[in-house]
């Protein structure tokens, strides 16, 4: 069994972004039971986001919440390199909407992804934890 790379992501939050990404990472750790890396936090989030579908993903993108948690504060988050297939997908499947031009920088899809995950059920978010190997591995 060979291990995916890992890498850094980069997120550009304001205040407000900062607490956004905290309070889901708070959520998920108390779901898990444990201490887990940002990175998980991110990764779930941005699973939850692909699990969409393309009209619902570009929706997410232009909730006008999405501005109040972007700004100049810039942290970079370590997860899998599987994230940046999920990403790819999104992206790909937004782009063929045609409802979302030009395209969106990558840390936008970030903000949104959280105020998914924000939103979304406990059984949702459960689910996606359960199912969380299958991206990790």
């Amino acid at each position: 069994m060979t291990a995916k790379k890992s890498r850094a992501y980069k997120l550009q939050l304001s205040e407000e972004g900062i607490q956004l990404f905290l309070r889901c990472h708070c959520r998920l750790c108390r779901l898990a039971g444990d201490l887990l890396p940002y990175g998980m936090t991110l990764l779930i989030a941005v699973a939850l986001l692909h699990k969409l579908d393309a009209e619902t993903q570009v929706d997410e993108m232009l909730d006008p919440e999405l501005k109040r948690y972007g700004g100049r504060i810039i942290r970079y988050v370590g997860t899998t390199s599987a994230l940046s297939g999920l990403v790819g997908t999104i992206m790909t499947n937004i782009e063929r909407t045609g409802r979302l031009c030009p395209i969106f920088p990558v840390w936008k899809l970030f903000l949104a992804a959280l105020m998914h995950m924000e939103d979304v059920r406990q059984e949702r978010l459960a689910g996606c934890w359960r199912d969380r190997l299958d991206l990790t591995i």
